[in-house]
């Protein structure tokens, strides 16, 4: 299994170019880097298919996604409402990108929490489930884990 696994490896360093002696930081900061610059093309109307036959039979060209508009009273509305917790989600994909959401908006990417604070932000969480999505989305480079005499915290990367 372990021979499988290295042979893996090096055929994917080898589809990036990438020489095989890189550390984990080292091909998460590529694959972060390599994200940023699809994401550039993408903008500019540049898409890389992995399989066009499944992914764009048609061979059309790919829409451009463009940002969601938003009234100018949606933030007095919000201010007006008490804020409610909202609630845990029940699939594993809806929770990641709550609480990744949690770090990166209004402003609170700054903030470090520990992984009770990230559990009282909503209702019905279980504190172990929120412990692996944080070490989940850490391990992906989304969240910075670090140790501090109150605990392990958390912080946007």
């Amino acid at each position: 299994l372990k021979q499988i696994h290295d042979e893996l490896d090096a055929a994917v360093f080898d589809a990036y170019g990438w020489p095989h002696d890189l550390t984990d930081e080292q091909i998460l900061e590529r694959l972060v880097a390599l994200n940023a610059q699809r994401a550039e093309e993408e903008k500019r109307g540049i898409i890389r298919w992995l399989r066009p036959e499944f992914q764009n039979p048609a061979g059309t060209v790919a829409p451009v996604q463009t940002q969601m508009e938003v009234e100018d009273d949606a933030p007095a509305l919000a201010a007006s409402k008490p804020k409610e917790l909202p609630s845990w989600p029940k699939e594993l994909r809806d929770q990641v990108a709550a609480v990744r959401d949690l770090f990166t908006t209004d402003g609170r990417g700054a903030k470090s929490w520990t992984t009770e604070e990230v559990a009282r932000a909503f209702r019905g969480s279980r504190r172990s489930d929120v412990a692996s999505v944080l070490d989940a989305l850490s391990s992906l480079g989304i969240l910075l884990a670090f140790d501090t005499p109150k605990g392990r915290q958390w912080r946007a990367a």
